[in-house]
């Protein structure tokens, strides 16, 4: 039955070799984006902002810090990474993972 398995095993493998060829990449187009600009603190309160938010901002920017203006639409969709909330339930989660085995 191992042998069964090996030859199955060494098989499959010297037929993925083969299978799969390398992919190489061409050489890309340029990325074509809108050229980075500093906002003033004017214009950050034209985009909405108070003015202690814009005043914020410029700060950060010439601590060298980017600064992206998003439509409300844009900013709807944009979520970086697991939210608090996900992390609390992901840690409520395995704690009563944790409580079950340990009661087991």
């Amino acid at each position: 039955m191992t042998k069964h398995f090996a030859a199955a095993a060494a098989l499959a493998l010297a037929f993925g070799q083969i299978a799969v060829m390398p992919a190489y990449a061409g050489e890309a187009a340029p990325f074509r984006s809108a050229p980075a600009q500093t906002f003033s603190a004017q214009d950050l309160q034209n985009y909405g902002l108070d003015s202690a938010a814009a005043n914020r901002a410029v700060d950060l920017q010439k601590q060298g810090y980017e600064v992206k203006v998003l439509s409300t639409a844009e900013a709807a969709k944009y979520q970086a990474g697991i939210t608090d909330n996900q992390w609390l339930l992901i840690g409520i989660l395995a704690g009563v993972v944790v409580i079950a085995l340990a009661v087991s």
